[in-house]
């Protein structure tokens, strides 16, 4: 049972990796009447942040969807890297989510999609909310049950990137001992951009546009996800 939640799990985060269309990941919330209306709120996958994370949001973002007691209801959930948590929160009303109202945070540090009810602590933002929502009532969809994975996928001191940032040749740490088996890098928007052949410890990066990009290692056992940005 372990083995096949560990399987499905990889399969998951490599789908978001490759930007797949198979099925378009969505979340439904309802929450906190006395602010929002009473309906379920669906949320759809819009972009991968710095950490491999994915941000949903509320659909149409056009200043234009009144309601309750904040005047717009219009949501994004998206991890707050430097805050450590995930948030769900309502744009201010100028449709950019420049400005925003946090409803409900979590700490748990799920990868690639948002904790589900079950899974660490959703808390109200009392400081926002005055204390007027009160628990979720229900956050199904693409949200995990499980923190499986980040252990096993963001090992950081396991392996590394170096140099980082870099334009030219980078090296894997720890290659022979990991045994990886397949190299591939994504941009940011998830898409492969380049697959690395030949499996060695150092890769030429030039010909890659300047940003951030994920490079998945492949082990016989084991996926690491590693940032890179090339300057």
């Amino acid at each position: 049972m372990v083995l096949m939640k560990q399987r499905n799990y990889i399969l998951r985060l490599i789908f978001v990796l490759i930007g797949t269309c198979v099925y378009s990941q969505t979340i439904t919330l309802n929450a906190c009447h006395p602010l929002i209306e009473n309906q379920d709120y669906v949320f759809i996958q819009k972009t991968v942040d710095n950490t491999g994370r994915n941000t949903f949001e509320t659909t149409p973002v056009d200043e234009d969807s009144p309601c309750g007691g904040i005047g717009n209801c219009e949501f994004q959930i998206a991890w707050n890297e430097s805050g450590t948590r995930w948030e769900i929160y309502a744009d201010d009303g100028n449709g950019t989510f420049a400005n925003t109202y946090v409803l409900y945070y979590n700490t748990e540090p799920s990868l690639p999609n948002p904790p589900s009810l079950s899974l660490g602590n959703w808390t109200e933002e009392t400081s926002v909310t005055q204390s007027l929502c009160g628990a979720i009532i229900s956050l199904t969809g693409d949200v995990q049950d499980t923190t499986l994975g980040v252990r096993n996928l963001l090992m950081e001191n396991q392996i590394s990137i170096y140099p980082n940032p870099s334009n030219t040749i980078i090296t894997i740490g720890n290659f022979e001992k990991w045994q990886i088996q397949e190299i591939d890098f994504f941009d940011i928007s998830g898409r492969l951009v380049m697959k690395h052949m030949e499996l060695k410890s150092q890769i030429d990066v030039s010909k890659l546009s300047k940003g951030v990009y994920f490079i998945k290692l492949t082990t016989n056992d084991q996926i690491f996800l590693k940032k890179l940005v090339v300057q």
